[in-house]
Order: C-alpha cells, then sequence, then structure tokens
C-alpha cells in the first residue's frame, strides 16, 4: 500500500510541476530561471525524476511475493506497470505542449526519449535491492533496448539532427530498414531451423552465417547511398555501420563475442554529438543500461561489452574523421 500511494504521489507531482513551471515559470534572467533553462539541468532532472518514477512503480506492482508468480501474471504487471509510466510521461509531455499553445512535438519527443532512459537506470537501481530481479529486468532492457528498435531510431534521430528535414531522414531511414530485412530473414529461419541456440546468439560459433548476411547487407545499404548520391550524413550512417559490422566480424572470427546490443547505441552516440549537444543523451542512457543488462542477463562478459564500445567509437569516429 505505501509503495501505491509513493508512486500515484510521484507521478502527480510531475505532472503538477510542468503545469506549474508552465503557467508561472521563473523570470528567464533570474538566477533559478538561469538554471532551469540550462540544458544539462533539463536533461538530468528528466533521468533522475523519471528513474525515481520507474523504480517506484517497480515497487508497486512488483512486491517480494509477485516475484514468484506465474509468467502470465507477471506479464501483466508489466504491462500495468509500463502503461503507467508512459501515461504520467505523457501526460506530463502533453501538459507542456498544451500549455504552449500547440501539439506534441520534437521536443516533446526527446523528452519522451530521455525518461525511457531514465527509467532504465532506475530499474536497474530497484533490482539491486533484490538478486531474484536482476534476470527479469535484465532480460526485459535486451528486449525493449533491442537493435531492431535503436537502430532505426538512432538512424532517423543523426539523419533528422544532421538535415533538418524529417521527411527526408525518414525516408532514408526507410531504405535502411529495407536493407536490413535480409539480415532479420536470416535470423528468423535460423531460430525456425535451429541454426541459433536463442534469439540473442548467444554462442559465438553461431554468429558467422548471421554476420555474413550483415556485412552483404551492410555493403549493399553503402552501395545505394553511393549510387543515389545521398547526403553526407546518409553516406555517413551507412559508412559507420559497414565499418563496425566488418570490426565485430573480424572479432568474432578472433573469438570474441562483441555485444550488438551495445555497439548500436554507442554508434548512434558517437555518430549524434556531431551535431547535437543534447541528441545522444538517450542513446547514452541505454547503453549504459545495456552495458549493465547484457552481462547481468549472461549473454556477455564485461570484456564483450568494452570491445562493443571500442567498436562502436572507432567506427564512428573514423567515419566522421574520413568525412
Amino acid at each position: 500500500m505505501r509503495w501505491r500511494w509513493m508512486s500515484a504521489g510521484w507521478a502527480l507531482a510531475l505532472i503538477a510541476a510542468a503545469l506549474y513551471l508552465e503557467r508561472s515559470p521563473p523570470a528567464h534572467d533570474s538566477p533559478l530561471g538561469r538554471f532551469l533553462a540550462a540544458e544539462p539541468v533539463h536533461i538530468v532532472a528528466h533521468t533522475l525524476l523519471y528513474g525515481s518514477l520507474a523504480a517506484l512503480l517497480a515497487w508497486r506492482w512488483f512486491p517480494t511475493d509477485a516475484l514468484d508468480a506465474p509468467r502470465a501474471a507477471l506479464r501483466s504487471r508489466v504491462l500495468a506497470a509500463g502503461i503507467s509510466f508512459l501515461a504520467v510521461a505523457g501526460a506530463q509531455e502533453l501538459v507542456q505542449s498544451l500549455s504552449r499553445q500547440r501539439l506534441p512535438c520534437m521536443e516533446e519527443y526527446f523528452d519522451l526519449s530521455v525518461d525511457v532512459g531514465g527509467a532504465s537506470l532506475g530499474l536497474i537501481a530497484w533490482s539491486l535491492a533484490d538478486r531474484r530481479r536482476r534476470y527479469p529486468v535484465a532480460r526485459a532492457l535486451g528486449v525493449v533496448l533491442h537493435p531492431a528498435i535503436l537502430g532505426p531510431l538512432g538512424m532517423y534521430a543523426v539523419l533528422r539532427s544532421a538535415l533538418e528535414d524529417g521527411s527526408a531522414a525518414l525516408r532514408w531511414t526507410s531504405l535502411g530498414v529495407l536493407a536490413a530485412l535480409p539480415v532479420a530473414a536470416v535470423w528468423q529461419v535460423g531460430l525456425r531451423r535451429g541454426w541459433f541456440g536463442d534469439r540473442d546468439l548467444s554462442v559465438r560459433s553461431e554468429r558467422p552465417v548471421f554476420l555474413l548476411a550483415a556485412l552483404l547487407s551492410a555493403a549493399g545499404l553503402y552501395a545505394s547511398v553511393l549510387a543515389l548520391d545521398a547526403p553526407l550524413a546518409v553516406r555517413h550512417v551507412a559508412l559507420a555501420g559497414a565499418a563496425a559490422t566488418v570490426l565485430v566480424s573480424a572479432l568474432t572470427v578472433a573469438g570474441l563475442k562483441v555485444s550488438g546490443h551495445v555497439a548500436v547505441p554507442v554508434g548512434v552516440m558517437v555518430l549524434l554529438q556531431a551535431t547535437s549537444f543534447r541528441g545522444p543523451w538517450p542513446f547514452v542512457l541505454a547503453a549504459l543500461a545495456l552495458s549493465w543488462a547484457r552481462v547481468g542477463e549472461g549473454r556477455h562478459t564485461t570484456r564483450e561489452v568494452v570491445s562493443a564500445w571500442g567498436v562502436a567509437c572507432a567506427s564512428g569516429v573514423l567515419t566522421l574523421w574520413a568525412g
């Protein structure tokens, strides 16, 4: 009961605070106004506030005795907790946009992405209080922050920031998704035919077939953007992806199972920082959360996660340096 009231009170406080700051903001030239207007303060505040909300909701929906419930019951609780979180975060952003007499736009979507990243860290903090929570949280983060989700979102974010044209960014991102479809097909067929032991390809020896498909798709995407005379930012994304795939393949042959889950948000972060100060933040949070989750779930070692950071940073930096 205590956690129920605490989570409800925290949710109402977040929405009320947003309404108050929109209706009665401090003077822009006042110390408080300058402090609140600083972008780092805004980002860190969203991270901490919504990380706290996620932890409170987890305590509310997953008391100790609920951890041993049947899987169907746990899924229902996960759904309820997720809907509760998104309802609160969405309500706060809706209050902000309507107070400014407009519909939600990129500002609100960015805030929501930071909120989700903060929630990931909040859930990790919650899981540390009970060892039984760690694997389920790590597994859930691996699913919610899967490369199939973060990859297209990251490509769109990079191109939206560089091109300053949402429609163009969406078109080029669609091309990237099309190029990745053969990889998804190999993954799906491999699972059905038993080529892969699990959906994360946890066994290193099972990865060469998948990586070969990824190499061919990456090469096809890069050739396509060159043939279409794509903008420089699009070529950067395609080249960085191809370079990372080559490095991951080489390390796999050498005996190291690099974490693709971690490499994707790190690569996006590196490319995005070239055109945006705040844009990389959601992907930084995702990369940190996944770095913990992949080890916590037992899918990777710390060394393999660190190698993912190195591969992604190297491919991104070399791409930007090459121009």
